[in-house]
């Protein structure tokens, strides 16, 4: 989601604590604030995209960095109010930036939660990046003036039924994927993503022992669309490219990537492709590792965003 989007969702929790939502209140504007903080990891973006999408989603959107995100901010928020519940607003602060990371776990990019303590990213991948349902949950919360337990319990009610039918959504569009693959294929994974833009459509990636197959599912009228299938590498390839710096910062970028060797004049290149994201008629990020014929890296590639944008990798420091 984006910061705004998380901006909005903070303001709407922060109803929760009774206070009224306005720019006076230290509360409203914590808990607003703290839900867009995570994304501070932005100013990565200074060093270029290589380094911002190394770090992004990773120590700052994890509960160690939420706790210190807070206590600046609530610190911050303190020189401009003479009434100022510390402990409280720096509660409802922290909240707001939990609120960041939990959004940012139910959609497909997810969030290293635990950093430093481990790299793992956590995902649900349940949720697009902009979810219109939430949106308007959280307008609700934000303008609706009258509200009392009635209405806050069928806020809540009403989020947890929509986090359990998108989750019905998911297992559902993996059960069709299964029924149509399994037949010609023996899979050993599938992975169920949702769709960029649209709320009844779901991509798939799914892991065979010969193939990488990459489509998008309709669960209004149950058609499967293959928009990819690639035929997988042999593993010295494969172990090729991990090997390689680039190989390891991509491995660490996606769990779900897939190589392609090619053949040019004298060179070996090795492109990877990250199979989650589809856009305008392509994947939306690469990398290339080029080599000699004896196998020595020539030089190597980041394509974050488009294949036409080239960010070289040092290989050797």
């Amino acid at each position: 989601m984006d910061p705004v989007t998380h901006g909005i969702i903070g303001l709407a929790i922060s109803s929760f604590s009774g206070e009224a939502i306005t720019f006076s209140n230290p509360i409203a504007l914590g808990c607003a604030i703290g839900a867009m903080s995570p994304d501070i990891d932005i100013i990565a973006k200074l060093k270029g995209d290589y380094t911002y999408l190394k770090h992004h989603r990773g120590i700052s959107h994890s509960i160690p960095a939420l706790f210190v995100l807070a206590g600046i901010i609530t610190m911050g928020l303190s020189l401009f109010f003479k009434e100022f519940h510390f402990l409280q607003v720096f509660i409802w602060t922290f909240i707001g930036g939990l609120s960041h990371t939990f959004f940012d776990i139910l959609n497909s990019y997810g969030a290293k939660l635990f950093m430093p303590f481990t790299k793992k990213k956590s995902m649900v991948g349940i949720l697009m990046l902009y979810d219109p349902v939430i949106t308007i949950l959280s307008f609700l919360l934000i303008f609706v003036k009258q509200k009392g337990l009635i209405f806050y319990g069928g806020i809540l009610f009403s989020f947890i039924l929509y986090l359990a039918i998108r989750w019905k959504m998911k297992k559902y569009a993996e059960k069709i994927v299964l029924a149509y693959y399994q037949h010609g294929y023996k899979i050993t994974d599938i992975n169920i993503l949702p769709a960029l833009m649209a709320f009844h459509k779901w991509d798939f990636i799914v892991n065979t022992n010969s193939h990488n197959l990459v489509g998008q599912i309709n669960l209004l009228n149950k058609k499967v669309f293959e928009r990819k299938k690639f035929k997988k590498p042999e593993d010295e390839i494969l172990q090729m490219f991990k090997e390689t710096k680039i190989g390891k910062y991509f491995r660490e970028f996606t769990p779900n990537y897939h190589v392609i060797q090619l053949e040019e004049m004298n060179n070996i290149i090795l492109k990877s492709i990250d199979l989650r994201y589809f856009l305008r008629n392509n994947f939306m990020h690469h990398a290339t590792v080029i080599y000699d014929r004896e196998e020595n890296i020539v030089e190597s590639f980041f394509h974050p965003y488009s294949i036409q944008k080239n960010i070289r990798v040092v290989e050797v420091e």
